[in-house]
């Protein structure tokens, strides 16, 4: 626990817990990296399972990196965030299970990325393979799983 310790008293969560815009700052980058990055995965799961079906799949590989980089504010500002309570955090059951499936669903997000950039042109325009299809469900459930736990965590 020495390295929990060490964060919890780190510049960063001092900055983060006591200051009057750390924390909002935080909180708020937070929320706007979730709902580019998650937003923008739901975007590509529907379509992968049939919706939206004017988009052509290879036109999906364009919002990669905006997702990528809604993840990038959400990893940073979570890390600050982290730092606040971070012995807490880690025996804490409801943060443990959004960060078990913030990474399944970060996962399942590169392997459909993978998937459309390499195979999306011999697709039907209408529907993706079952492989696929399964895949985005998947990452849909990791992705309300995490959302949900990630707001639990302040109640819980």
């Amino acid at each position: 626990m020495g390295i929990l310790a060490w964060l919890e008293a780190s510049g960063l969560a001092e900055w983060v817990r006591t200051s009057t815009v750390g924390y909002p700052l935080m909180i708020t980058a937070h929320a706007i990296g979730m709902a580019v990055m998650v937003g923008l995965a739901f975007l590509l799961d529907m379509r992968l399972l049939g919706m939206f079906r004017g988009i052509p799949f290879p036109a999906l590989h364009r919002f990669f990196a905006v997702a990528r980089a809604g993840f990038a504010i959400n990893f940073l500002s979570g890390v600050a965030l982290f730092t606040t309570e971070a012995t807490t955090y880690v025996s804490d059951f409801m943060f443990v299970s959004k960060i078990a499936l913030v990474l399944a669903g970060a996962a399942t997000a590169l392997w459909l990325q993978a998937a459309v950039g390499r195979d999306s042109t011999s697709w039907s325009d209408a529907v993706a393979p079952g492989a696929v299809r399964l895949v985005a469900v998947l990452s849909i459930l990791c992705w309300v799983g995490a959302t949900i736990t990630g707001r639990l965590i302040a109640y819980l």
